[in-house]
């Protein structure tokens, strides 16, 4: 090393300090440059290291999200499908046993082998409720299912936003350090 050190010693004598300086920046160039102190804490290494680990979490958290968001539907198709048939189901249902079991005197219905007063709204509605009884309360459950899918579903939407908001900042971040770096590495 001091062999190094005498020769630097010699052209500094010779071409002086501030040429030999100069001579050094070009032939090392960035790496010869010094970051200033105040940037240490946005792009030191530890800092940038941290960052790209920072972005690979946040994509690994969003397509989880995102596979969340998906299962949560689950079989929404399917019960909405369910829910359609069994709503046709009770008008055809209802509108059987009355044209079926509807007395001459339109007062009275008979289903079942039981007669049911057939006179007003009120007793209409309960004769067609007793009627269609089993589908109602399978519609029910199915709506109930339905229900408690998309509670499941926006939570799952909300992690996933959640997710890609945290993202956003992570990404902003690596951003700013990205073109502190340009710019640091573009300066003389």
């Amino acid at each position: 090393m001091t062999d190094a050190k005498q020769a630097v010693q010699d052209l500094t004598v010779i071409y002086g300090a501030e040429q030999v300086k100069a001579a050094a920046s070009a032939l090392l160039g960035a790496a010869a440059r010094q970051i200033p102190a105040e940037h240490f804490r946005v792009i030191g290494a530890q800092i940038l290291a941290d960052t790209v680990a920072q972005l690979d979490a946040s994509v690994d958290d969003i397509l989880n999200k995102g596979d969340q968001r998906e299962a949560a539907y689950g079989n929404k198709a399917d019960l909405l499908k369910e829910r359609y048939t069994l709503e046709n189901q009770i008008k055809l249902e209802e509108s059987t046993a009355i044209m079926e079991g509807l007395k001459p005197d339109g007062k009275s219905v008979e289903w079942n082998s039981v007669t049911y007063p057939f006179s007003n709204d009120m007793a209409r509605d309960a004769f067609r409720r007793t009627v269609s009884s089993e589908s109602r309360k399978r519609l029910a459950e199915v709506e109930g299912e339905l229900a408690a899918l998309e509670v499941t579903a926006s939570i799952a939407r909300d992690g996933w936003e959640k997710a890609v908001q945290a993202s956003d900042s992570v990404r902003a971040k690596a951003f700013v350090q990205a073109r502190l770096l340009q710019y640091l590495a573009g300066a003389n």
